[in-house]
């Protein structure tokens, strides 16, 4: 492994998993930044093709490569990076992915303008298998914290990860990052972090973002992909019990919180429960309904969430309806179906009336 003793600014981490068309871009674009204080740990998750051996030809002491023994996943890799580092601050990106010039100086002098950001975010240039595309920019709309996070608990991610930067004691906080998670892999990443810190949002394109085109990724949508994330989502929603703090709640959920009249730490569990069992997503009101249950099965909770919000016997009865959630997209085949049977059913009448006036007329026709 190569490296050298003076200590970088930003430690940018990517992950390498068959980048053989793309790393060779990506390094020249690291390789190319206006500020030259970085390291680059690159971290290959056994990659089949000739990834590694590109990577080698560099001989520049601030990158370093790194090995699995065997195949572990992104949130593996990332680990076995962050523990390389040296840097200040940690910075994202794919093997896939590249930097404009000025990345890494936009990095240090955002970090140090925004002293209360414990994790920025860039645009994003869209490019594909071979070109950048012209006006393609990827930007994030929401760019306040606890508005966020709100978006994040009630409807999905609204993050993006590469080019993504973090102080070294904020990463610190939710590392090492759990193995399990697939497909809310970074999702679950920006909660974590967001329960810790503020960001600060940029909208200057300063990574590029590698299109997939390939059908073999990980998160190219296919039905087990669908799969793992409703597995994940229990994981993905319990990273919000983390929350033990009132008033950080009020921030996130702010006048959702009213019917629940007075909080206490105490009662943030069953909060976030009855909040989710009013989402549209199934999955989270199946969630809420648990946390709800859990809540009310420990010691002294049913009294206590009885004197502050009223909660009794018939309103937990009653949180079954609520739970239950059609499927739409079963009741729309079930629809179509329905219709369907209804033509199928028509047309074979009318074909064995129209059967039956033949055979009538071809009766009266012989006598």
């Amino acid at each position: 492994m190569l490296g050298n003793n003076k200590k970088p600014i930003v430690s940018i981490i990517a992950p390498s998993f068959n980048h053989e068309k793309y790393v060779s871009f990506f390094i020249d674009s690291v390789l190319a930044q206006s500020n030259p204080n970085w390291e680059l740990i690159i971290v290959d998750d056994v990659s089949s093709d000739n990834t590694v051996a590109k990577i080698k030809k560099y001989k520049d002491e601030r990158i370093k490569l790194v090995l699995h023994e065997y195949n572990k996943g992104v949130n593996a890799v990332l680990n076995t990076a962050f523990s390389h580092t040296r840097g200040k601050y940690i910075a994202f990106a794919s093997c896939d992915d590249a930097f404009d010039v000025g990345y890494v100086e936009h990095v240090i002098n955002t970090m140090d303008e925004h002293k209360n950001a414990g994790v920025i975010y860039c645009a994003l240039q869209k490019m594909d298998c071979n070109n950048i595309l012209p006006n393609a920019v990827m930007r994030m709309a929401i760019k306040d914290r606890y508005a966020v996070l709100n978006h994040f608990f009630y409807l999905g991610n609204c993050l993006l990860s590469p080019g993504m930067a973090v102080r070294r004691e904020v990463f610190q906080k939710i590392y090492p990052l759990p193995l399990a998670m697939i497909q809310y892999q970074d999702y679950k990443m920006h909660i974590d972090l967001l329960l810790n810190t503020d960001l600060y949002i940029s909208d200057k394109p300063l990574a590029i973002y590698r299109v997939p085109s390939e059908k073999s990724g990980v998160s190219f949508e296919r039905p087990r992909t669908v799969r793992q994330r409703q597995l994940e989502e229990d994981l993905l929603l319990d990273s919000f019990c983390k929350i033990k703090d009132v008033q950080l709640l009020r921030k996130i959920f702010g006048d959702e919180l009213k019917p629940f009249g007075k909080i206490s730490k105490q009662s943030i569990p069953f909060i976030l429960g009855m909040l989710a069992l009013h989402t549209e997503n199934k999955y989270k009101k199946l969630w809420g309904y648990k946390q709800v249950t859990h809540f009310l099965n420990a010691a002294n909770n049913y009294d206590f969430i009885h004197k502050s919000t009223g909660f009794c016997f018939k309103n937990f009865l009653d949180l079954a309806d609520v739970a239950i959630v059609e499927d739409k997209e079963k009741n729309r085949y079930q629809q179509k179906y329905i219709k369907y049977k209804k033509c199928l059913r028509t047309m074979l009448i009318i074909y064995v009336l129209t059967l039956v006036g033949i055979l009538g007329l071809f009766g009266l026709l012989l006598f």
